[in-house]
């Protein structure tokens, strides 16, 4: 993998120069679309949370960790 990263970042060095597209960050036009942000929250990530937080808490913490010793 990493000969792979090695390989990859030579070839893109050598050929960086020969890139046409440039860019003008002064000119930048209007016709750029607004991102939609949304400010409801979304219920898969809701049931995340309050499953970390059951998790995290150190009572249903040692709970689950009995449950499991008694389990094996």
């Amino acid at each position: 993998m990493k000969t792979c990263i090695i390989v990859h970042n030579m070839i893109v060095g050598d050929e960086r120069d020969s890139y046409d597209f440039v860019f003008d960050y002064d000119h930048v036009e209007d016709s750029i679309p607004k991102p939609n942000v949304r400010q409801d929250h979304h219920s898969c990530y809701a049931v995340y949370l309050h499953r970390v937080a059951q998790i995290r808490d150190p009572d249903i913490h040692a709970r689950l960790k009995l449950d499991l010793m008694q389990e094996i």
